[in-house]
């Protein structure tokens, strides 16, 4: 599984806590906390080693490492599992961008394009370029020659794309209706 590339660890000897945060803003998720089993054999370790007690070999080699569970392999074992589990947690809750692959958070998601917010704003001039409507060669008002110019040369009227009062989509130039909504124009 990939991993979850903004994590900040905040696990102790006593579990694994992990805050996973939007690469644009930087808002987190934090998935519950997850106790360490490894730190609980070392309380009973401690607990059982005051009365002179019998205690468990993990216990023992939590012992053995100056009673620091987190430093033992089972601690080891037991937050890469948590830190797995964590991951898919937060996937669920932040888009990977197919453009430039950060994880990003609701808020620098944008559905309609499906890309995230700095590679939806840079994409958006490129859509924008797509869609330039070409001047006529006779005004659509007039019928005269319109000179080539953003207005016709004979009578004023405006030749680039007419926007709808309605709904505000941009139509071609001389459109009598909105293509976006059916308003006349």
């Amino acid at each position: 599984m990939q991993s979850f590339p903004n994590v900040e660890d905040k696990s102790t000897e006593q579990g694994f806590q992990f805050i996973f945060k939007c690469q644009i803003c930087g808002s987190g998720f934090e998935p519950p906390f997850a106790a360490s089993a490894a730190a609980r054999e070392k309380a009973v370790f401690n607990k059982v080693s005051q009365f002179g007690g019998m205690f468990s070999n993990k216990a023992s080699l939590a012992g053995a490492f100056g009673g620091q569970a987190y430093q033992t392999p089972e601690w080891s074992k037991e937050h890469d599992a948590a830190l797995s589990k964590a991951t898919v947690e937060a996937k669920a809750h932040f888009h990977q961008c197919p453009k430039c692959q950060k994880y990003v958070c609701d808020n620098d998601w944008r559905a309609d394009v499906s890309l995230c917010a700095t590679d939806a704003a840079e994409a958006k001039p490129t859509a924008a370029a797509q869609q330039q409507w070409a001047i006529p060669a006779n005004c659509p008002k007039c019928g005269q020659p319109t000179g080539g110019g953003k207005f016709c040369n004979n009578c004023g009227a405006p030749l680039g794309p007419v926007k709808c009062g309605a709904c505000g989509t941009e139509n071609a130039p001389g459109a009598k209706f909105c293509s976006g909504c059916g308003a006349k124009l």
